[in-house]
Formats: structure tokens, sequence, C-alpha cells
């Protein structure tokens, strides 16, 4: 979800169809389940002790992102929108990510979006900044989805390493973007399952158990945390004062072995 203050070289598509809920999710019952949370915390500062959350404002979106604006009960997670000026922004949300790092396998999670435009609901994967240049691979950043109310799907993968400064003084790196378009659906209404099977040869994406994109895995080769996260942006739709209260609600998170 690092966008998009760098502008982008980018491979796009835009697919346009149908969406019904299934639960025949990719085969799981040959793999082994190597972590999961189902979110059964009593408190956010259980959940903090697992996941770290950012705490500041943002740059290249709309809105500051802090813990407070986390909400743990009933067995979910709400990242949850607010109209308040904090950190020099005049929206907060929020983004947190896994203290444990992983590389390769299947990667689940059962979410559904904010309930307005303008909004970016994320499950994504990133190296961290922190961390030195692979010594396979690139920097990288997969976004299994990055969901914009109330049908759109998008998947990214991102060349974090390959940054360049083009003719007209624009920061620009590798970037390959496939959208998809579901008419009939409304994201924030059900909870559906985004998948992403990671491994050395290929990145598979998954909608709902079937699988909606196919790229061959070039640079995505170091170990990552997974990151949710929720923003409210210029690109995904109008911004208005119907954002305050929305929230992006996750169910769970697993990962399984490759």
């Amino acid at each position: 979800m690092r966008t998009l203050f760098l502008i982008s070289i980018f491979c796009m598509g835009i697919v346009q169809f149908a969406c019904s809920q299934d639960n025949n999710l990719p085969e799981t019952k040959e793999r082994e389940l190597v972590w999961e949370d189902e979110f059964d915390y009593a408190n956010r500062e259980e959940l903090l002790k697992v996941w770290e959350s950012q705490n500041g404002p943002s740059g290249h979106i709309l809105c500051s992102r802090w813990p407070e604006n986390i909400e743990v009960g009933s067995g979910t997670v709400r990242l949850v929108n607010h109209k308040e000026s904090r950190g020099g922004q005049d929206w907060t949300s929020a983004s947190m990510w896994t203290r444990k790092d992983f590389r390769y396998g299947y990667f689940e999670c059962r979410y559904r979006y904010a309930s307005e435009t303008g909004t970016n609901n994320s499950f994504w994967l990133m190296t961290r900044s922190s961390a030195s240049e692979p010594s396979t691979g690139k920097r990288f950043e997969i976004d299994i989805n990055e969901g914009h109310y109330p049908n759109e799907v998008n998947t990214n993968i991102h060349n974090w390493s390959d940054i360049t400064v083009n003719s007209d003084g624009k920061k620009i790196h590798p970037s390959f973007h496939k959208t998809f378009q579901f008419d009939q659906t409304d994201f924030s209404k059900d909870f559906h399952t985004f998948g992403l099977e990671w491994n050395e040869q290929e990145l598979i994406y998954y909608l709902d158990g079937k699988e909606i994109r196919r790229a061959k895995n070039e640079f995505c080769h170091s170990p990552a945390p997974v990151l949710l996260s929720l923003a409210i942006i210029t690109w995904a739709g109008e911004v208005s004062d119907e954002i305050d209260g929305t929230y992006m609600e996750i169910d769970y998170v697993k990962v399984f072995n490759k």
C-alpha cells in the first residue's frame, strides 16, 4: 500500500466480472498452518503484542494513522476512519503489521471494506524499510488486495529497489498492476477471502477460493511482514464527510507453508 507519491512504471489490466462467495478455498489440507490470528483479544494492548501499528502522519495519503483507530472485539479487528485533525492531516485511520516476517507460502485474509468511496482497504506484504538490500531479488511490495468500495479489487507488485528519476524530475519504479471490478458485489456488506500463493516462481492471487491472477515472481524473495491497513485517498472515488466512522473489518489472517 506504499502508494503513490512515486510515479510508477506499470503494466495494468482492468477486468470486470461477477463475484460470488465460495468456500472452496485453495487446497490447504496438505499444508502446515504456520501462523494465524483470529483476533480473539481482550483489548488493543494484547493485539499490539503480536502486531505493530503506525503512530503518526502519512505524507502520501489524506490521513494520519494511529493505534487508537484500531478496535478489537467479538473476534474481529476494525480499522476505523475518523474526521479529526491530528498529525497535520484532516483525517485519521489505522495501519498495522505483524512483528513476525514470512517468506513464501499461502497467505489468506477474510475481511470486508469500509462502506464509502475514497477508502483503500489493504492486505499486503512489503519488505521492511529497516532491512538491508536483499542479496536475492529486490525490495518489494505485494498488494494482495487494495480494495476500493464498493466493488474494486486491485492487485499490485512493486519493485522498490530500482527507483530512478525521469526527465521531469519525478521518481519512478517498476510496478505491475491488475484491477478487477465486480459489478454485482458490495465488498462492505459481507466478508470475502483474499489469498496469495507466493513461491519462488509465481505469485497467484485468489478471491473467495478462485484464482484471479497469476504472475511470474521476478524479484520477491525476501522475508516480509503481513500488513493490514486502511487509508483515505484521492484515487478511490469521492472523499466526503460520510467516511467518518466507517471501518475495514478483519475476521482472520492465516499463513500456510509453501
